[in-house]
């Protein structure tokens, strides 16, 4: 059964206008993937913890060790098998909310979302596209500053060979702006893009590489 991946990092939840549009992506893709398995992982609820330095030294023996399977690769193992991926968070500090990095860090390793060699890294991720989901108080789009977006799209790389695509509402907390408006436009190209994804059955894509430094 094909899989789809929701991570839900709106920290406000229901009062998250980033959930709203959480919220339309669900119910459409639910609406058009009738025999996917639908995975939500709401990161507010999840004690996640941050890699230090006696935690690294047991991941890296596992990795060392070929024990792809141990608790502290779940995380990674469930993202690289979705053929989905939903992400949700608001703007924040320029970037995305901490509960969100710290789950990127958890699902990062070696042979468990990419593999290296002496080519470079290979994103090994099943998924055949990245939808990431922000609201922006301000009017962001387009500035060298907003670095949530861009970060998104290179892990896609990263991770994978999926087509990565991203809905923006700014300006949504300008009281000068139609935060109405700004919503209801952003909710119909959420439901837009959602219509057009697809989920091939059969024919893999090339995985991406990035070099080395």
């Amino acid at each position: 059964m094909k899989k789809i991946l929701i991570i839900d990092s709106c920290v406000r939840r229901e009062e998250s206008r980033t959930k709203q549009m959480l919220d339309k992506v669900v119910e459409t893709l639910k609406s058009q993937y009738k025999d996917c398995n639908f995975e939500v992982l709401t990161l507010m609820d999840m004690d996640l913890k941050y890699w230090n330095t006696e935690s690294l030294k047991v991941r890296d023996s596992l990795l060392l060790n070929g024990q792809h399977d141990a608790p502290q690769f779940r995380l990674g193992n469930q993202f690289r098998e979705a053929d989905g991926i939903v992400i949700a968070a608001p703007f924040w500090d320029l970037s995305i909310p901490a509960m969100l990095k710290v789950y990127i860090e958890n699902i990062s390793a070696d042979g468990i979302t990419f593999s290296t060699s002496e080519e470079g890294l290979t994103g090994i991720c099943k998924f055949q596209w990245m939808l990431f989901l922000t609201t922006r108080g301000g009017i962001w789009e387009g500035s060298d500053m907003e670095m949530g977006s861009p970060y998104m799209e290179a892990l896609s790389r990263f991770f994978g060979h999926g087509k990565y695509y991203c809905v923006a509402a700014d300006g949504t907390d300008i009281a000068e702006m139609d935060t109405e408006t700004i919503m209801e436009n952003a909710l119909e190209e959420v439901e837009k893009i959602c219509l057009s994804l697809k989920i091939e059955e059969t024919g893999k894509q090339e995985n991406r590489k990035c070099n080395k430094k």
